[in-house]
């Protein structure tokens, strides 16, 4: 046993760990979206970002530890991302289970390294085999709970024999979209192996604290998916189930939601519990879609944000960095990234344009606190609003004219079958009418789709026959389109900003008017809590 000397030559015989755990989200891999493309072509997300700013000297005590995304490569756990059909990594989520286990290993590791000159507890060949046995087919959740719990009895040997003594083991976690679900599930496999005591919890017998979860736009989504959106398929099967509240163990969560997304494949996985937050959380909604808020989309994407610092995401993800070092992470300070490493800094910084948008956006549309689905449908119906004002000459404008000839096809897909799902409920009226009045189409400049709305329902009561699923969100998304509504401090946000995800999930080969009916006509889905 030895006590470490710094640089002062003062012998250090103690100190603290400080480890922080990034899940990366569906389709963003760290190589994929940064390392192996240009500058000018990178299209990484805010977790990439994130943990570009933490500290990482595990001689020190700072560790952090990247988790790729489901549906990208991750070799560490023996996900190659090779699919002989449909990749299952990002349509159901497959594989999310392994990386939990890969981070809850990687947290052994951690104090392990700081004290035994980098030497891992667990290598990563033996890593990769548990995370197969313990997330594989078959497995438990009381084999998993035991395994952990032997690992910990083998850290907690080497600990007691060696110097410098662990303290206190700090853990924050970040996470986007199914990393973000993958964060939460984390922090509660994690407690489920530590011990409660003395006021607090301890982790290899030592004390552990979770100073803060940052997490973006939790989707879920694991195994059959709310595709249909019916109510039947929630997307909670597998390590998803009854995983993701907020443990009461973490001193702070921090959640920001997307108020432009509507794919039913992405519903939201609010933090709140029913109709209330947990004291340790707080969520909030930025205007744009899932990859506006965690970022992942490359310059001039479905033809908006030609350059880094006017993503919107860049906004969330420096709120995110304040409120992490203000918790106490160990991120490297905002001047220090300035001087010493631009490029990270530039990432987290958005223009003084981009600013003055938002922020025109945020007084004109007038959304006030209130409960998260409600602020999504007031953001959204300012969002139909705008692509019904504009439906005839959306073609002539942007983001249609700005965007690759590619992503102009997938644009006029979800145009064309949004302007469908409001024509089905004009056309409906021909049952009782010979021909259609002026102002009853959607094309049409005095057309009214609150007053279609509302004739079809009527008609439907007098009728008898029950209303489609698809209909009712039709529904529902007219009764809120207001054109008259629709600023030109909307418009240029709408314009230059917000990407049309439905369009960019077409790329994915996910047509989602074509598998479900609805496609861009509806609100977003929420679950809370458990759900």
């Amino acid at each position: 046993m030895a006590c470490r000397l710094p640089k002062d030559n003062k012998p250090s015989c103690s100190g603290q760990v400080f480890v922080g755990i990034f899940f990366d989200g569906t389709g963003n891999n760290l190589d994929d979206d940064y390392k192996d493309r240009l500058v000018e072509q990178r299209k990484h997300s805010n977790i990439v970002r994130l943990f570009h700013t933490f500290r990482s000297d595990p001689l020190k005590g700072y560790l952090s530890v990247y988790v790729p995304g489901v549906g990208t490569r991750f070799s560490k756990i023996g996900d190659e991302n090779r699919y002989l059909f449909a990749n299952r990594g990002a349509a159901a989520g497959e594989k999310g289970g392994h990386r939990i286990i890969w981070g809850l290993l990687q947290l052994l590791n951690a104090p392990h390294q700081y004290v035994s000159n980098l030497a891992l507890l667990i290598t990563d060949a033996k890593a990769r085999t548990i995370c197969n046995t313990l997330a594989g087919p078959g497995s438990l959740d009381t084999q998993r709970r035991s395994v952990l719990r032997y690992w910990q009895g083998e850290l907690a040997s080497v600990l007691k024999a060696s110097k410098p003594a662990v303290e206190q083991i700090n853990v924050s976690v970040f996470g986007f979209s199914r990393g973000a679900a993958e964060a939460r599930v984390f922090v509660n496999w994690l407690f489920e192996v530590c011990k409660q005591e003395k006021g607090g919890w301890t982790f290899a017998g030592v004390p552990i604290r979770l100073q803060f979860l940052g997490i973006f736009d939790t989707v879920a989504s694991v195994g059959l998916a709310n595709l249909l959106d019916n109510g039947t398929l929630a997307g909670h099967q597998g390590w998803a189930d009854n995983t993701l509240e907020i443990h009461p163990a973490v001193e702070q969560c921090v959640h920001y939601v997307a108020g432009h997304e509507v794919r039913a494949c992405f519903p939201l996985d609010s933090v709140r519990v029913k109709s209330s937050y947990p004291a340790n959380a707080m969520e909030v909604m930025y205007p744009g879609s899932h990859s506006d808020v965690g970022g992942g989309y490359a310059p001039k994407d479905l033809g908006v944000s030609p350059t880094v610092d006017s993503f919107m995401s860049t906004i969330p993800g420096q709120n995110m960095y304040h409120e992490a070092f203000k918790a106490g992470v160990p991120l490297i300070e905002w001047n220090e990234l300035g001087k010493r490493f631009k490029r990270y800094q530039k990432d987290l910084t958005p223009s003084p344009s981009a600013i003055q948008d938002f922020n025109a956006y945020l007084k004109a549309a007038k959304v006030t606190a209130g409960p998260v689905e409600d602020l999504g449908r007031k953001h959204m119906a300012h969002y139909f609003s705008y692509r019904f004002k504009h439906r005839e000459v959306f073609y002539q404008r942007q983001p249609y004219t700005t965007a690759p000839a590619k992503h102009q096809g997938y644009l006029k897909t979800t145009q064309d079958s949004f302007m469908s799902r409001l024509a089905s409920l004009a056309l409906s009226l021909e049952i009782s009418k010979p021909r259609m009045s002026r102002g009853e189409l959607p094309m049409e400049p005095d057309f009214d789709p609150v007053k279609s709305a509302e004739r079809y329902e009527k008609l439907h009561k007098a009728s008898g026959l029950p209303l489609s699923l698809a209909d009712k969100h039709a529904i529902e998304v007219a009764k809120r389109i207001d054109a008259k509504a629709v600023t030109t401090e909307m418009e240029t946000f709408f314009d230059k900003y917000i990407h049309d995800s439905m369009a960019g999930f077409i790329d994915m080969k996910m047509n989602e008017y074509k598998l479900n009916g609805i496609g861009l006509t509806k609100f977003r889905t929420v679950f809370k809590g458990n759900d």
